[in-house]
């Protein structure tokens, strides 16, 4: 997901309200959001003639990713019903709120900008109000509400003070955020319950986080890196096997499994799952499992045969915890002989007997080592193998109309979502009208490579009968 990340650090208020941590809790934030290959504005100690500046900045960019995330740290209040983030110009208190709005950053200002780009993911993170400032009262935060997409993060509940303090160079509460963030892949809701049980506890019950989300979508923060599939642990003729070859006889047998003719693909199937692992090397397992999938779904029947048994046929090449023959039908499932991603056309015939295996723990390096790969592929309009169950949340409305035969009551699809992503328009090129909520739990498996029962459908109306177009 192409992420905007704002980041502002204010310490030099004027004096008697100056704060220790509020530019390293930003640099340290920008450098964590830069390692995740985020788009970083950084500002420090920003003045009233920033403001505009940034809110433009902000405003236009946003158009060009997919979320955003906004980090304040510094002071903060709210006058007569109104959130401010104070630039280093501010008077604090503020004499009144007009005067508050010529030296800050208002929420509403970021709202505004949220509701002009509707589609994005926004993240909004204050660790603000942190000297002492109750948040209920003059110097605080009043009650807000979230525009649909986003959510906003305070480092304190609402009448309670935040700490500048806590770590040696952050607050308490941007220095457990840091921590959290170092988690190999975090969802944010997660993130954010993390870091409210490390504050909690790191200030005796004096200060507890607090969220407000409308998130519709998943957001997950982690280092993201382009994937290379040559950084796999594989040669790169297996992984782009188009360029395979090797002088022996194992290849010429894998030769006669891309043939598409079964007299020549059987018996060298036969042959091939009978030679022992130990004469085996990982690269030719790995090219194995691609072709054995490959044949399988092609039809020929020593190929589907291992894959009946699929369970049993794996454990005879089982090396401790690896298992290269599955991990080569999994990559082959996703990735073509280019090494290229299939993006929703994946080779999911075998789906439900690959995905089974996840039962079997002595597959799990196999399953790790797909997720891992997705991960990195960054698409999020499929199903991570390491995952138990997917919603889809489905908006329809119901109508009667005439087919020919009477009058039905039929369920119209307006919209398919799933991470965020509506996907009505790809399901529908499955013409799919007339099933019912099975059936299109079924074409849904097929386009998201996922097993059927990791499939909750949320919808309004009961689905019997649907249609995409009346």
């Amino acid at each position: 997901m192409k992420t905007l990340a704002i980041i502002i650090g204010n310490n030099n208020y004027f004096k008697g309200n100056e704060l220790t941590n509020g530019e390293n809790d930003a640099n340290q934030i920008a450098g964590i959001f830069k390692d995740y290959n985020y788009e970083v504005k950084l500002y420090l100690n920003i003045d009233q003639k920033n403001i505009v500046e940034i809110l433009q900045e902000y405003s236009d960019l946003l158009k060009d990713f997919d979320a955003s995330i906004f980090y304040f740290a510094g002071h903060g209040f709210e006058v007569d019903g109104e959130n401010f983030l104070a630039s280093i110009d501010s008077q604090i208190p503020p004499e009144n709120k007009y005067v508050a709005k010529q030296n800050c950053i208002t929420l509403n200002d970021l709202f505004d900008i949220y509701r002009q780009n509707p589609t994005k993911l926004n993240i909004v993170i204050l660790d603000a109000c942190r000297r002492s400032f109750g948040r209920g009262t003059a110097l605080g935060f009043s009650p807000i509400i979230a525009p649909k997409g986003s959510l906003i993060a305070f480092s304190t509940s609402p009448n309670e003070g935040a700490l500048d303090v806590g770590y040696e160079n952050n607050s308490i509460y941007t220095g457990s955020l840091i921590k959290h963030l170092s988690s190999e892949r975090i969802a944010v809701e997660d993130l954010f319950k993390s870091v409210r049980k490390t504050v909690f506890a790191l200030s005796g019950g004096r200060q507890t986080t607090w969220e407000h989300t409308s998130l519709i979508g998943d957001f997950y923060f982690y280092k993201h890196q382009k994937l290379n599939i040559l950084s796999l642990p594989y040669n790169p003729n297996v992984l782009k096997d188009e360029n395979y070859y090797e002088d022996s006889e194992f290849y010429k047998k894998i030769k006669e499994l891309k043939t598409y003719n079964w007299y020549k693909q059987n018996p060298a199937i036969d042959y091939l799952i009978t030679i022992p692992v130990s004469q085996l090397d990982k690269d030719q397992m790995f090219i194995l499992g691609r072709n054995l999938l490959q044949c399988a779904i092609g039809g020929a029947n020593s190929a589907m045969t291992f894959f009946e048994n699929l369970n049993r046929s794996l454990l005879d090449f089982q090396i401790n915890s690896e298992n290269h023959i599955l991990n080569g039908i999994l990559f082959e499932m996703y990735y073509d002989s280019k090494g290229e991603f299939r993006f929703n056309n994946f080779k999911g015939n075998y789906r439900e007997e690959i995905f089974k295996l996840r039962d079997n723990p002595a597959f799990n390096q196999s399953f790790d080592f797909i997720n891992g790969i997705l991960i990195q592929q960054d698409y999020s309009v499929l199903f991570l193998p390491n995952s138990q169950t997917i919603n889809i949340e489905i908006k329809c409305s119901q109508k009667t109309t005439n087919d020919g035969f009477g009058d039905r009551i039929v369920q119209v699809i307006e919209s398919i979502i799933f991470n965020g992503n509506d996907i009505k328009k790809e399901i529908s090129k499955y013409y799919i009208d007339g099933y019912n909520e099975n059936g299109l739990k079924t074409v849904l498996a097929k386009y998201l490579n996922a097993p059927v029962e990791s499939i909750r459908i949320n919808s309004n109306f009961e689905l019997r009968y649907i249609r995409f177009i009346i």
